[in-house]
């Protein structure tokens, strides 16, 4: 039962992992695309966040079943693993999310303003300053190292 648990917690990880490359891959492109309506094309290559949430339910569940089935919910790195996963998890959604509705309202307010020709200037300044935001750093660091820590955690058990 346990060898079933771990394969499905890392098929479900390998899944959600999967579902992110789309947002990040996205992320990473808005900070190159001069063309907003080019950019809002990217939004349509990437997963509902829905199906994100579901992925990291059914990924938790049985790596916390495998926990629980040994003695290891007794030690402190599956604990460690979670808080870190939610510590990720907070970071995603407050930088992440916020980086597409940030990016966006400054394309919406670009492509209204090229159609009127009304703050031109100052809608290409927004929307530029949209792209050239900090989140898909953040969120890419934060997401890279954090799966390090949970992955050595997972391997090495340190405690």
């Amino acid at each position: 039962m346990y060898n079933w648990l771990v394969f499905l917690h890392i098929l479900f990880a390998f899944l959600f992992m999967l579902t992110h490359g789309a947002h990040a891959a996205a992320m990473l492109k808005f900070r190159s695309e001069p063309d907003p309506e080019q950019s809002l094309t990217f939004l349509n290559i990437i997963p509902q966040t829905t199906l994100i949430r579901v992925l990291a339910v059914f990924m938790g569940i049985p790596g916390l079943a495998a926990a629980f089935i040994t003695p290891w919910w007794k030690q402190g790195w599956p604990w460690a693993s979670l808080v870190i996963f939610l510590i990720i998890s907070w970071v995603m959604y407050r930088y992440g999310a916020g980086y597409y509705d940030i990016i966006l309202d400054a394309a919406m307010h670009l492509i209204e303003a090229k159609k009127t020709n009304v703050n031109l200037s100052t809608a290409q300044k927004e929307y530029d300053e949209a792209r050239n935001a900090p989140h898909a750093m953040i969120v890419s660091v934060v997401g890279i190292v954090g799966l390090a820590i949970i992955l050595w955690l997972m391997r090495f058990k340190p405690f």
